[in-house]
């Protein structure tokens, strides 16, 4: 299981210095009890998985992408673009997370300026990296550049493919206001592509004896994939990042990601997480609980003494 060390002075710290997720009402003599609690986001583009949990009191944001876009229904950039103004107008002021097609530095300003128009609540999504892979040639500081100059116009970024701590630490050198580490799909990748006959997680980290050599992996940290059970290590990723951003109190918001059920929900904030964007049929468990659905026939069972 998930066993993080306690949470240090610095963490507590840089919580001190985020802004409260749950304000107290006007009016209202209560105080809210979980003033600074982790924000939970919908990771969906479909009107009718959102609206119900948005007025339900259960979400506070959402974030999208392409295939969530394509899953809403829509059929063309025009299309995409008529369901995202949507979105933030339904959501409004909460965040909406809406990610960039385009590839290349300049083409992606552009685009990051034409959707951030859509809601004074819209966040532009950036890949961290990768962009050699697609892009001929392509410049693999692209996503960096393009969070910078959107920080300097204004307009708040949520970098996204995040599996590395560097990763996150240079996006919010950037200026981005949100990173998006993708928990799930790191165990994924070295159940995928571990060596057998190495230890585990050698797919992201394997350095030998006699020091790096060609053929060794350095893709993050020795703690994050080597540091126990593999179904643990994006949960370990979340917590290195959340050590780190405390360490030097930069206040770029942890957004979880790539969340595949309830119980990783528990992972996330134990491990520091500031948001948790969840799809939305894990969010529609969340009140689930076998002693819960027991508890409920006994409670029944025994106010039929009190009926009639």
């Amino acid at each position: 299981m998930f066993n993080p060390a306690f949470s240090s002075a610095a963490m507590f710290a840089r919580k001190n210095i985020m802004p409260v997720t749950n304000p107290d009402k006007p009016g209202n003599s209560i105080h809210h009890p979980a003033a600074k609690a982790a924000r939970i986001f919908c990771d969906s583009a479909t009107r009718s998985d959102i609206e119900p949990l948005l007025r339900a009191g259960l979400i506070n944001g959402i974030t999208t992408n392409p295939t969530l876009l394509k899953k809403a229904g829509a059929k063309s950039w025009a299309n995409a673009k008529e369901i995202m103004k949507d979105l933030c107008a339904l959501l409004q002021p909460y965040p909406v997370s809406l990610e960039l097609t385009e590839l290349t530095e300049d083409k992606m300003v552009e685009q990051a300026q034409e959707l951030a128009v859509l809601g004074t609540n819209s966040v532009i999504k950036v890949p961290a990296g990768g962009y050699p892979a697609v892009v001929p040639g392509g410049d693999p500081f692209t996503g960096f550049k393009v969070v910078r100059k959107l920080w300097e116009s204004g307009v708040r970024t949520n970098v996204t493919l995040v599996f590395n701590t560097t990763q996150a630490f240079w996006a919010a050198n950037a200026g981005a206001t949100y990173i998006s580490p993708f928990l799930g799909r790191v165990p994924d990748y070295i159940n995928k592509n571990d060596n057998p006959a190495k230890a585990a997680g050698n797919s992201l980290y394997s350095i030998g004896d006699k020091g790096f050599v060609a053929g060794d992996s350095v893709a993050n940290s020795e703690y994050v994939a080597a540091g126990g059970e593999i179904k643990d290590a994006g949960a370990r990723l979340i917590f290195e990042i959340a050590t780190v951003f405390a360490n030097y109190q930069i206040t770029t918001e942890i957004l979880a990601a790539s969340i595949r059920n309830p119980v990783q929900l528990t992972e996330c904030m134990l491990a520091g997480a500031d948001i948790l964007t969840v799809p939305a049929p894990v969010l529609q468990t969340v009140a689930n609980h076998p002693l819960s659905d027991e508890g409920m026939r006994g409670f029944l069972e025994d106010s039929k003494a009190f009926s009639g």
